[in-house]
């Protein structure tokens, strides 16, 4: 497995790379809300191993950028940890679950060239009109 230490730097690059041109191309959307772009906190490093935004009409976005070939997910099936009762969760998060509601990944992995990420980009854009 240390062959993969070997490009970790050159993966990480990559993937903030990726992010910075989601920060970039969506800052103006303003149905959608970003993490926190890279270097925006100098006391704080992500090397994006997911890039999950916030969206208004998160399920439309979904099957909008499905119909044109862009995969998404949602994490963990769009459950909070607090639904599952089997590990003994009794709580009440209004909040998270209507953040959970909002929540969608986009894709993040280090094949994807720039072009493609402009056309996820360009793609969510004429999804919200923008």
């Amino acid at each position: 497995m240390s062959f993969q230490f070997d490009r970790y730097e050159e993966a990480v690059s990559r993937r903030r790379r990726i992010a910075r041109f989601y920060a970039e191309g969506l800052e103006d959307v303003a149905d959608v809300v970003l993490p926190p772009a890279p270097d925006s906190d100098p006391d704080h490093f992500d090397v994006y191993q997911n890039y999950e935004i916030e969206a208004e009409h998160r399920d439309a976005l979904k099957l909008f950028l499905a119909d044109r070939g862009v995969g998404t997910l949602i994490q963990w099936n769009g459950e909070a940890i607090h639904h599952l009762q089997a590990l003994g969760f009794t709580q009440k998060l209004p909040y998270t679950d209507d953040l959970f509601k909002r929540m969608l990944m986009l894709p993040m992995n280090v094949s994807l060239s720039d072009e493609e990420v402009h056309y996820v980009i360009d793609t969510v854009r004429a999804f919200y009109g923008v």
